[in-house]
């Protein structure tokens, strides 16, 4: 044992600097700084992964407002559409403006309608039930 501990006290930077380079070595690599993932805390990630999360997150943000927007733009249509609806319903009721013989006329064309759908609608049960005797 002497011979080994005379051996490294005459060579102690052959010795020395290994040690050291492996000690820089398990510093660098092994203080990395962590935080906890704000998409999830459960684990840890490093600074590059917090940024690639953090893309993914902001392409995610960008994805949900597209929908937004789109959703805005049916919303936007559809109500231009009801808009066209209601002037076609009052142009029904009395050449373009809505008064009580107009709304009289539009609710008796709409019963003599609905009259004519519910005996169309009878006449096909009637003729199944001969069908099915």
């Amino acid at each position: 044992m002497q011979k080994v501990w005379k051996w490294i006290d005459h060579n102690r930077f052959i010795v020395i600097a290994p040690l050291a380079g492996l000690l820089i070595w398990v510093v660098a690599f092994g203080c990395t700084p962590e935080t906890p993932s704000p998409l999830d805390p459960a684990r840890t990630v490093t600074p590059a992964q917090l940024e690639t999360e953090f893309k993914v997150w902001q392409l995610s943000q960008e994805q949900t407002m597209l929908k937004f927007d789109a959703s805005k733009a049916d919303l936007e249509k559809q109500k231009a559409a009801w808009g066209e609806f209601q002037q076609v319903l009052m142009k029904l009721a009395s050449g373009g403006v809505a008064d009580w013989g107009g709304l009289v006329q539009l609710m008796v064309g709409g019963g003599l309608l609905g009259a004519l759908g519910d005996n169309v609608r009878k006449r096909g049960l009637i003729a199944g039930l001969k069908r099915n005797k």
